[in-house]
């Protein structure tokens, strides 16, 4: 269940429970029955408990005859029966009980023309009522407040009224519930669907449509469901026109370019040295101009399940292969390349060599922008949950600015124009890194270090054996 089913679902049982229940005290409490008005009017400043359930019994034994009064006396409680007596002409007690003192001296009192009387016992009021039942027969009903033992402020119409409610109260509340359950599964049941069909939506499945599940439906949920299907329409057509783009940039720009390098081959073969300069500027131009198609093209656009790890790599050796290949331009700069890592092998599962682009990228990045007579450090280590390996390539350069770290990842994003310009830079070696990190479900990011220079993180799952 959803956290959002459970509010609905109890939201609406809270409240049904508290409109049962409150409308139960409320009508007993303020004694809303036909005749409550001229039950509280007699002596209405004498609130006694038993006092109440007197006129109550009253209004109920009116309208029995005396084997259905005495029915109702067996039905109640044994605990209650010892505050209520119903006498009968010759003074006994219908359920045959001995009569206390208080009673005995009360009874005689109520008569045709003294139907109501009150006496003070002890410690006890007794309030009694002489009334004809529908079978002509003529009773005295006697109720007794609640003793110092047994509680002065018990209220016993109130304990009464729970005692009576509680099975009506249960199945109130038991139905209400299930009302409220059902309502709640239809209200979240909808809102379910655009959830699953988002999270397919987030893992690249743009051929999801949901308007179907809504059919027979005119309301805002099934135009909801209409708009979403409109929208991931546009959103795979807008896909689909990206993907054939890129083929179309693809033979586009690389047939021409592939000419014009053949012609400026054949150029230099025949000038003999006469241009060379200029032929050298138009070849660098042109290698730039590959550079950026060939980066483009392999900025990758297949969302993550599409995308299969089939392949295993070492990071280790990877490392290793990578400090001897950039030895050389290090040693150029007079740069130190350190590489920390106790491990032995450091599998991980890869497609193809997109992670060697990526760690020969940042390696290529410290390189260029760690001064001369430095030093770059390649720390490869186990996390601590035993589920990834995290490769940390720290430079001593100029580092990023705090609020361009995360942008350095954007595509064409370029912190410094001018300089990037000059080191041929074109602000897309991180963007594809970050996107194959991702596919390799694993994160990138940079940090600048306290000491100086720029710090990249890469954390990849590890395979298990």
């Amino acid at each position: 269940m959803t956290r959002l089913y459970l509010k609905i679902f109890f939201t609406f049982w809270l409240i049904t429970v508290a409109i049962i229940i409150g409308t139960n005290i409320v009508v007993h409490w303020f004694d809303m029955a036909p005749d409550g008005n001229l039950q509280h009017s007699s002596e209405a400043s004498d609130d006694d408990p038993a006092k109440r359930l007197l006129f109550q019994m009253v209004g109920n034994a009116v309208n029995r005859n005396t084997r259905q009064l005495i029915q109702d006396l067996r039905a109640m409680p044994a605990w209650s029966t010892r505050f209520v007596y119903v006498i009968d002409k010759e003074n006994r007690d219908l359920l045959d009980r001995p009569l206390p003192p208080g009673v005995m001296f009360l009874a005689p009192r109520l008569t045709f023309k003294h139907p109501f009387d009150k006496v003070q016992d002890r410690n006890r009021k007794l309030f009694g009522r002489y009334i004809t039942l529908n079978d002509g027969n003529s009773v005295k009903l006697i109720t007794i407040s609640a003793g110092r033992d047994e509680g002065q402020d018990r209220d016993i119409i109130w304990e009464l009224f729970l005692d009576n409610i509680w099975p009506l109260l249960l199945v109130s509340i038991l139905v209400s519930g299930s009302a409220c359950f059902f309502l709640a599964r239809h209200f979240t049941r909808s809102i379910n669907t655009l959830q699953k069909a988002t999270h397919q939506i987030a893992r690249g499945d743009l051929s999801v449509r949901i308007s179907e599940q809504f059919r027979g439906r005119n309301d805002e949920i099934a135009a909801l469901g209409r708009d979403f299907d409109h929208m991931t329409e546009r959103l795979e057509k807008s896909m689909q026109e990206q993907k054939r783009l890129i083929k179309d940039v693809s033979h586009e720009l690389r047939t021409p370019l592939a000419r014009l390098q053949i012609a400026l081959a054949l150029a230099r073969q025949r000038s003999n040295g006469i241009v060379d300069h200029e032929l050298n500027r138009i070849k660098q131009a042109a290698d730039y101009l590959n550079d950026i198609i060939t980066d483009i093209l392999t900025l990758p656009v297949q969302g993550q399940d599409s995308w299969v790890l089939d392949d295993v790599l070492d990071l280790v050796s990877l490392m290793q292969t990578l400090m001897d290949d950039y030895q050389a331009e290090a040693y150029a700069k007079n740069v130190n390349i350190r590489f920390k890592c106790s491990l032995e092998e450091a599998l991980v599962a890869t497609h193809g060599n997109m992670l060697v682009g990526v760690f020969e990228n940042t390696l290529r990045n410290a390189l260029l922008y760690t001064p001369e007579n430095s030093e770059i450090c390649i720390a490869l280590t186990e996390t601590g949950d035993g589920e990834h390996y995290r490769v940390d390539i720290m430079d001593q350069g100029p580092g990023v600015p705090e609020d361009a770290l995360e942008d350095i990842f954007q595509p064409f994003f370029r912190t410094d124009q001018a300089r990037a310009r000059e080191s041929g830079g074109y602000g897309l070696g991180l963007a594809i890194a970050q996107r194959s990190v991702s596919l390799h479900r694993g994160r990138i990011w940079a940090e600048n270090r306290p000491e100086g220079g720029l710090s990249l993180g890469i954390l990849l799952p590890q395979i298990k054996g």
